[in-house]
């Protein structure tokens, strides 16, 4: 196992309601100082909030800001997101970035493994520190809640479905904290890393109280940790449990955000919609950098990259208000288009706010209710179209009836796309419902597009142009061969360095 792989992430931490510091030191376990943070339950949090700092805040490039880059890279490797340019993940949209293994994947394995140490370290210290008995719990219950957090990654994101080959090996478990002399662990399969993700899960829903309220919606809670194992189960294809799970939390909190909220930007971790989420402020917005890719519309934007297929809109019912938040313009930039100038076909849903800062999405209620439809659908439950029918009630679509089987699923399915576009879902469920990557070229004829501009003596007139339309450019795999699926270019990939290293992996 590399050296770099084996430090966790402590020193000096800023803590508040709102926020956790982005100046975090990296240092060696063993160093003797260190050691104080976990004498004292208090200590062993603020190692919990270091590491999630780490987790959503680390750069490795700019287009890999934390965490939220491999949201970017699910929808950048997707159906519905048209890349403009060289800018904002163009590498995965063309799929040459993970499967060269450099980048994205080197980032996905340092930030995953260097987190799952740091909250090995609490696991195993934090009932030998001081401090209550249900703090104790609780912070170990967050440890492992984010443990399982990091192994679903690895198994949603390096493997294939599971019942493609539920023995597949995907990458190595650790259970306890490591040292440069820790022997690096052999490849688990994708049923075992599955499986070790809900245990964590599953202790940690039944450590952290009921009754405790977090000072900040990036912590977990009772409600995080029902939705990330109803996330898990789901992709695992455990139908009952993820019910179970998503029924459990339904019953908690069901909120659907209005039309006015859902149109207000997605970068409010306020909203009362969302489960989960990283703040952002002026001095801490490492993570609000994938903003540049996500706001299309917003002059304060750098690269307007994650534009809607045009054939994406076509999902949309008349009368559903998420469509009119789709349309073709210009970059935000050209205020007054030629004609022939290109186009994109716009989506406003993310948006940066002042100062070009923005929350980042992890978790929905709207995400909640489309997992218990779905397993509920492929139980034969009836309560699957209710639940379908109560998101596209809220966004203004049109309800379904009399659909079953597979083409309820479809359904489902459809509206997970229209619903979560852009919050880092696409590939995952591409991968896991074994499809494929869907791209159809666009007819070039020109759009028409209408501006206004001011004459002399204040006379505002309209200009109408025909606007040259993008949509999809990448339309088969590097190797010229068609999009299919259970592809190997749809995975993560071990870096190389880390097959050389560590001896065990595949044995």
């Amino acid at each position: 196992m590399r050296n770099k792989f084996i430090k966790y992430i402590i020193g000096t931490f800023l803590i508040s309601s709102t926020l956790v510091s982005c100046d975090l030191d990296t240092t060696p376990s063993t160093a003797v100082e260190d050691q104080t943070v976990f004498k004292t339950t208090e200590g062993n949090e603020k190692v919990l909030i270091g590491a999630w700092g780490y987790l959503m805040e680390t750069f490795y490039t700019y287009a890999n800001p934390g965490y939220s880059s491999f949201l970017r890279t699910n929808d950048a490797m997707g159906n519905d997101v048209v890349l403009n340019g060289k800018y904002g993940f163009a590498s995965h949209y063309a799929f040459n970035a993970l499967y060269s293994r450099g980048g994205t994947n080197t980032h996905s394995w340092d930030l995953t493994y260097k987190t799952i140490n740091n909250a090995n370290h609490v696991i195993t210290k934090v009932y030998g520190s001081e401090g209550t008995v249900s703090d104790k719990q609780r912070v170990r219950g967050q440890a492992l809640a984010l443990r399982g957090f990091m192994y679903l990654h690895l198994a949603s994101s390096y493997a294939l479905a599971i019942d493609v080959d539920p023995n597949a090996k995907t990458a190595p478990i650790y259970l306890e904290p490591t040292t440069k002399e820790t022997e690096g662990r052999p490849a688990a399969t994708v049923s075992e890393l599955y499986k070790q993700a809900i245990n964590d899960l599953e202790e940690a829903l039944s450590l952290i109280p009921q009754s405790y309220r977090r000072n900040a919606k990036y912590k977990f809670d009772k409600q995080v940790v029902l939705g990330l194992l109803s996330r898990a189960n789901l992709y695992s294809r455990n139908w009952e449990k993820a019910k179970k799970y998503s029924d459990e939390l339904l019953s908690m909190n069901s909120y659907l955000m209005t039309q006015e909220e859902y149109k207000s930007g997605f970068n409010d971790v306020n909203n009362n919609e969302w489960i989960w989420g990283q703040p952002q402020t002026a001095e801490q917005s490492n993570a609000s950098y994938s903003f540049n890719y996500l706001d299309v519309t917003s002059t304060d934007s750098y690269y307007f990259s994650f534009n809607a297929d045009p054939y994406f809109r076509d999902l949309f019912d008349e009368g559903d208000y998420r469509k009119s938040m789709i349309y073709w313009a210009p970059d935000p930039s050209n205020k007054k288009p030629n004609q022939g100038d290109l186009a994109y076909m716009r989506y406003t849903k993310f948006k940066f706010r002042e100062p070009q800062v923005a929350d980042i999405v992890l978790m929905r209620t709207s995400e909640i209710y489309l997992i218990n439809a779905e397993a509920k659908a492929q139980l034969g439950d009836a309560d699957a179209i209710n639940k379908l029918n109560a998101l596209k009630q809220a966004r203004g679509a049109k309800e379904v009836s009399g659909l079953s089987g597979q083409s309820l699923l479809d359904a489902i399915w459809i509206e997970r796309r229209k619903e979560l576009f852009g919050e880092g879902f696409s590939l995952v469920d591409i991968v896991r419902n074994q499809q494929k990557v869907v791209r159809k070229d666009f007819p070039q004829n020109l759009v028409p597009y209408t501006y206004e501009v001011m004459g002399s003596g204040g006379v505002i007139s309209k200009v109408n142009v025909g606007l040259l339309p993008q949509g999809h450019h990448i339309l088969n795999f590097p190797d010229k061969t068609d999009f299919v699926k259970n592809s190997k270019y749809y995975l993560y990939r071990i870096p190389e360095v880390e097959e050389i290293e560590n001896g065990n992996l595949y044995k």
